[in-house]
């Protein structure tokens, strides 16, 4: 590919600006909730103001999320005085724990022994009962982003989303295997940023790009597209 192909590929890249939700109510620290449609905390809720203030200056195509109540908070912080309507995209939901959810690890392992310990060693096969493995989750999420970045080329999105689903994105990013996900570190309300490709289910198509990862701040596009440290 020479250098002008090069350039207009990296111009058609759609800019995802992934925020992870704000901390959740007290009453679920420690528990796994999955797809429960849990609150946010006073605190939870601030961060996520925080990070709709760290978007202001990003113009943005569009603002999604998966439409779960500690998700939705947060796009409407983005949302705010841009005239953007509310999208909900329900594949970009938490991983399903099945019948895990609402547990603490310790009770998880009373009900089912070994069941908590054995995911954690393989979590890219391994299923809760009636739930997802990491690899379901990243083949139910994935094409639903190449779906925004295609009909969205060129522009920049904010998605607010969840922990596990914008891990499996970086590792798909960064050519991992989807259990790769459980060594990456994502603190409430931080932003992650990913230049994904159009068209980018197709095998010929190159992997979205990590520009920029567990922030609190955006990754600024001026000069055009600019991929990796400015040099």
């Amino acid at each position: 590919m020479s250098a002008d192909e090069k350039l207009a590929s990296a111009r058609q890249q759609t800019r995802i600006h992934w925020v992870r939700h704000g901390r959740v109510s007290k009453k679920w620290h420690g528990r796994v909730y999955g797809q429960m449609d849990v609150e946010l905390s006073e605190e939870g809720e601030r961060e996520a103001r925080r990070a709709g203030t760290a978007l202001e200056s990003i113009e943005l195509a569009g603002v999604v999320s998966s439409g779960l109540e500690r998700a939705e908070y947060g796009a409407a912080c983005i949302r705010e005085n841009r005239g953007l309507p509310r999208r909900d995209e329900a594949a970009l939901a938490e991983i399903d724990r099945g019948e895990w959810a609402g547990l603490l690890p310790i009770e998880i392992e009373e009900r089912w022994p070994g069941g908590w310990q054995n995911w954690w060693r393989n979590p890219a096969e391994l299923r809760p009962p009636g739930g997802e493995s990491l690899a379901d989750l990243a083949a139910r999420v994935l094409p639903c982003v190449h779906a925004l970045a295609d009909a969205h080329p060129g522009e920049e999105l904010a998605v607010v989303a969840h922990s596990w689903v914008i891990r499996v994105c970086v590792t798909h990013a960064l050519g991992q295997d989807p259990g790769a996900a459980t060594r990456l570190d994502l603190p409430p309300a931080s932003i992650v940023v990913l230049d994904w490709p159009k068209g980018g289910h197709l095998e010929t198509a190159q992997r979205p790009t990590l520009a920029g990862f567990c922030s609190d701040r955006a990754a600024v596009r001026r000069d055009g597209w600019f991929r990796g440290p400015r040099r």
